[in-house]
């Protein structure tokens, strides 16, 4: 047998239930339009395909690095005049031996004027098991380049001279 307690006005208010209602700033933020996910997912697919063209399917990520590189992506571009269409989106990988590599370079929308350019830079974890049991085992043949979860978003501006741009840190 359960046990029902019902609760009368007297005893308890309603509004000592339930949380507060939200506020009109607060439901802005929260609500999302289905464009903002839209492109929010596009841009996410398209920076994965590439990148694993680029290195041949070569790099491991963290299951949730390209969401949250995405949403910071998509966050800063907010700001600007063109939002996301007017991003240049350089990503690159920070190699402990060689330096900074780009791997891929995406425009947003082709036909948008370029507004800023951000730079994701993307850090190898030699702390993961994977690349440990690589250094174990060196015939396992082609080793996998494991990413770090932490990664580096920079901003710069674009000031358009003529033919040739120029980039500047923000």
């Amino acid at each position: 047998m359960s046990h029902l307690k019902v609760l009368t006005p007297v005893e308890s208010k309603l509004s000592d239930l339930l949380d507060p209602l939200p506020t009109e700033e607060e439901l802005d933020e929260c609500l999302e339009s289905p464009w903002e996910t839209r492109e929010r997912l596009v841009l996410r697919r398209r920076v994965e395909e590439e990148v694993r063209r680029a290195v041949d399917n070569n790099m491991v990520f963290p299951p949730s690095l390209l969401d949250q590189a995405a949403d910071q992506v998509f966050s800063v571009s907010k700001e600007e005049p063109c939002g996301l269409r007017g991003c240049v989106l350089i990503v690159a990988y920070m190699d402990p031996t060689y330096g900074e590599q780009q791997l891929i370079r995406v425009k947003c929308d082709e036909g948008a004027p370029t507004t800023h350019v951000l730079v994701l830079r993307l850090h190898p974890d030699p702390a993961s098991w994977y690349t440990k049991m690589a250094r174990i085992f060196r015939s396992l043949g082609k080793r996998k380049i494991v990413i770090s979860p932490k990664f580096e978003l920079v901003k710069y501006g674009y000031i358009d001279y003529g033919s040739k741009g120029e980039l500047k840190r923000l």
